[in-house]
């Protein structure tokens, strides 16, 4: 896996878990930290695919 995919891949758990506790816990806004959580989720099998089409 390249850098690309192991960052996006990152920040997809950290933002899944803080959406995760925030939603738990009652703060705002923990809608749209979902949205960007399957924008990020959705980026990283764009990169994983284009990354294992290119071996």
């Amino acid at each position: 896996m390249t850098k690309k995919v192991k960052f996006s891949l990152a920040a997809t758990l950290q933002l899944g878990l803080i959406a995760s506790i925030g939603s738990f816990v009652g703060w705002p806004y923990m809608n749209y930290v979902l949205y960007v959580t399957v924008f990020f989720f959705l980026l990283t099998l764009i990169l994983l695919i284009y990354d294992l089409s290119k071996d």
